[in-house]
């Protein structure tokens, strides 16, 4: 158990706490919080020797976060009280949606994406303004995440325009030709553009690996054939085998593995699903590649740091 922090705020489903009334004149005060601060539970897997001491043993991963709220919740009267208790009686209702858990210090604001545990247990007060409230919530994916989004975009990688070239076209077939503009360009002349790459950096300020959501999204004319990107620390590569028209939009999660296109799944149509993440306080690079030319194409990465 641990007491929540002056200036400590939380927010679940609509409703914030420790911020004051609402405009219903609702108060929701957390007073004590568990399972937030922790790390997550390990989960050892061992199996016995069966013909030796000791056990075998398998990866020990990391099993998801349970988090409960304890507080007092008041209203302005004692009929409103009615009303105050069924919202929170009301709250994570969706049972098909995780909700954002979100804890604000003067350090960080950090979201957890969690479901009911159990029932939102409510106890009426004898003054009859306020009520005492417990709130237990399971995140299967027990890592925080930063609410700040980071995100970068890369475009397939363009040539420079114009500049000098070796073996430009005639009978001789040999020298250096100039590749710029005209029939007659003398002097000197520079070349218009040094061409762009495909390459960009994500780097990872929290102590736990962060997934990434890429975006491929096709030209507004033309196609976008095959569309990877790959981490070249590792060469780790998530190849998609068809082809892209204008209007399709592809996103990958490497976090849950979830491949949709324009919402619809197509995990089976990849010829490499090599899911990878930002390893904690670190940094590296992707690289957006294709099976053809497609000049306005763009993957986009989006990220949060990650905590434990």
């Amino acid at each position: 158990m641990t007491l929540v922090a002056i200036g400590d705020t939380w927010e679940l489903d609509g409703l914030s706490f420790n911020t004051g009334p609402d405009s219903r004149g609702y108060s929701f005060h957390v007073k004590t919080a568990r399972g937030w601060d922790s790390g997550l539970p390990p989960r050892p897997r061992l199996t016995d020797r069966p013909n030796g001491n000791g056990s075998y043993r398998a990866s020990n991963y990391r099993g998801p976060r349970v988090v409960e709220l304890d507080g007092l919740a008041r209203a302005a009267s004692r009929l409103d009280r009615e009303d105050l208790m069924v919202t929170i009686a009301g709250v994570c209702l969706d049972p098909q949606t995780l909700y954002t858990l979100t804890k604000t210090t003067r350090a960080r604001a950090l979201t957890l994406f969690a479901e009911l545990t159990s029932e939102p247990a409510i106890t009426p007060m004898p003054d009859g303004l306020t009520c005492a409230f417990n709130i237990q919530l399971v995140a299967a994916d027990g890592r925080k995440y930063s609410t700040e989004v980071k995100s970068a975009q890369a475009m397939l990688a363009q040539a420079s325009v114009q500049g000098v070239r070796w073996d430009g076209p005639g009978p001789s077939a040999t020298g250096v030709e100039w590749g710029g503009p005209g029939p007659s360009i003398t002097g000197v002349v520079w070349q218009a553009s040094s061409g762009t790459g495909s390459t960009i950096g994500l780097d990872n300020d929290g102590t736990a690996a962060a997934p990434i959501l890429f975006t491929f999204t096709a030209p507004s004319t033309g196609t976008l054939p095959q569309p990877a990107v790959a981490r070249l620390d590792t060469g780790e590569t998530i190849a998609y085998a068809g082809m892209l028209v204008p209007g399709d939009v592809l996103t990958v999660n490497t976090g849950t593995g979830l491949a949709l296109l324009n919402g619809v799944p197509v995990r089976g149509l990849f010829s490499r699903f090599e899911l990878f993440e930002i390893a904690p306080r670190s940094a590296t690079s992707v690289q957006f590649s294709a099976g053809g030319p497609a000049d306005t194409a763009t993957m986009l990465a989006q990220w949060s740091d990650a905590y434990n």
